[in-house]
């Protein structure tokens, strides 16, 4: 079953992996409210059911149904009984960016920068092994998440972008072919999912992203370890400085 609202995607698998701690019930609402309000679950989107659920998350069933009840009283999800049935996203949730700008405010300055050093360090790690082990299937691949695909005269969403660069960063990992780093890439796009949404409603962040990721793509290709990790510690760096801007007020 595909968890996806665009395919296959890894940026999603985030939210469905192993709870390690904290209350259950509450982290599993958690994981699944995040993935609405980032946009990885469309709304409308089937949930996986109760077992599947409770595999994913590594919780029990009983907790997962509990969780999903909670979900419904929130409005966040309906159920549907029968064959085609199951538990589904609500038609009005939406990525929400001035959800996203309340859990901004929420967050200080410090607690910002340190989740942007944590992804810059994983990321950057990723482009230099990715550069030293990359074939030219591997390049392909990269350029396809540089810019989202959109037909002919179509203006590509904010959300869109998003999870073009989230993707991007995913498959930085799989070219470094290192199970260990991509593990931890999936848990930090799952944790900054929703703060990063925002950047991409600004058209100037979303086009620097693609240069700087045309200039990783190209520095992989050319097994330049050096010159990919500079750039991708330019492209995170860009992302929690939008951020901190954002937080401050300077951004409108």
């Amino acid at each position: 079953m595909s968890l996806s609202p665009l395919g296959a995607s890894r940026s999603l698998a985030a939210v469905f992996t192993p709870i390690k701690s904290g209350g259950l019930v509450d982290e599993v609402c958690r994981r699944i409210e995040l993935a609405v309000e980032s946009g990885l679950l469309a709304s409308g989107q089937r949930l996986p059911n109760e077992v599947e659920l409770a595999a994913a998350l590594g919780v029990s069933a009983v907790t997962a149904r509990e969780a999903l009840s909670q979900l419904r009283g929130q409005g966040l999800i309906r159920t549907v009984r029968g064959r085609s049935g199951g538990s589904f996203v609500t038609e009005n949730s939406f990525p929400s960016a001035a959800k996203a700008r309340d859990t901004l405010r929420a967050l200080t300055r410090l607690q910002i920068t340190d989740r942007g050093l944590h992804l810059q360090a994983i990321a950057v790690a990723c482009a230099g092994v990715a550069a030293r082990r990359s074939s030219a299937d591997d390049i392909a691949a990269l350029q396809s998440y540089i810019r989202p695909e959109t037909l002919p005269g179509e203006v590509a969403t904010p959300f869109a972008w998003r999870l073009c660069a989230a993707e991007f960063l995913l498959e930085i990992a799989s070219v470094a072919r290192s199970a260990r780093l991509a593990r931890e890439l999936l848990h930090l796009q799952a944790d900054v999912g929703t703060l990063t949404l925002l950047p991409f409603e600004d058209p100037e962040f979303r086009e620097k992203t693609a240069i700087l990721g045309e200039a990783i793509t190209a520095a992989i290709a050319d097994h330049d370890s050096k010159a990919a990790e500079e750039r991708t510690k330019e492209l995170t760096t860009a992302t929690t400085a939008w951020l901190l801007a954002e937080h401050a007020g300077g951004h409108h």
